[in-house]
């Protein structure tokens, strides 16, 4: 089923990586989006910005009323944490939007958009910097079993696009056995044909559950994060879940936002989103 996105999050920061997240809302003004939170920090701590210092979430808000005019704008304010009261504010809505820059330091999740995106309990839109790629296919990181949530995400906007969805299946050697030594006795290319069916499951499946969908699969060998993040030049959209956190060699999440040149979207795994500590207090305004 297609996910229908009516009340979005919106981060707003002195620093202007929502600015991304602005002109990536405007590309959706005809999706049914209803109702946008822009969170801004402490009116007290909060920057100014254009020759009539206005407030910067105040000037988020009407930026996103340019683009969405027929959506209910609210500015909402918090003390504290800024990558808490994301979180928070993002229970509230269908989809949080998050802002950041590749190439420097920064982005309206408080410098970590993973860290916002591992935690949030909605689906978490990243949209780097420009320049982004043409509008390519729309890829899907595969594990098993499919998160529906996922498939619905990325089906319904390879419709929305008329785009291919890519499976990507990322894989690599595992290095460690149970009693932490390098196991050489695994055999390779069983681990890759393993992977390689695994892949061609998935694709059947989803072709099944999806016919009027084109789907690509791509089996890839290496490290999933680099893997993935590779293949965002070529995308429109990138959708993982929150279980591509950890894996036996580090962060695929961190790693695929770090270098992503196309929005990615992380989805929230089946068994529910974490919680960030010290919560923000709101301040409405």
């Amino acid at each position: 089923m297609d996910e229908r996105w009516t009340t979005v999050t919106v981060a707003a920061d002195a620093a202007r990586p929502h600015d991304e997240a602005v002109q990536w809302l405007a590309t959706r003004a005809a999706t049914g989006i209803e109702r946008v939170h822009v969170i801004g920090v402490d009116p007290a701590a909060e920057a100014r910005v254009g020759p009539d210092g206005v407030r910067v979430a105040d000037a988020v808000a009407a930026a996103v009323r340019r683009v969405l005019p027929a959506a209910e704008v609210e500015v909402r304010r918090h003390a504290g944490p800024f990558a808490a009261a994301l979180v928070d504010e993002s229970d509230d809505g269908d989809l949080l939007v998050i802002g950041t820059f590749r190439s420097r330091r920064g982005s309206t999740a408080g410098g970590d958009p993973a860290r916002v995106a591992a935690r949030a309990a909605v689906p978490t839109v990243v949209v780097p910097e420009g320049p982004h790629p043409i509008e390519g296919d729309v890829v899907l990181a595969v594990e098993e079993p499919v998160d529906a949530r996922a498939e619905g995400i990325a089906c319904g906007e390879a419709r929305r696009l008329h785009r291919r969805v890519t499976l990507v299946r990322a894989w690599e050697m595992p290095v460690l056995t149970r009693s932490g030594l390098t196991d050489f006795a695994e055999d390779p290319m069983r681990w890759r044909t393993r992977n390689a069916e695994l892949l061609a499951r998935v694709t059947a499946e989803l072709s099944t559950r999806h016919p009027d969908v084109r789907f690509r699969p791509l089996l890839v060998e290496g490290h999933p994060g680099q893997a993935i993040a590779s293949h965002t030049r070529r995308a429109s959209l990138v959708v993982l879940v929150q279980g591509h956190v950890r894996v036996s060699s580090g962060s695929v999440l961190h790693d695929v936002l770090r270098s992503a040149v196309s929005p990615v979207c992380v989805v929230p795994g089946a068994a529910g989103a974490g919680t960030v500590d010290d919560p923000a207090r709101a301040v409405r305004g």
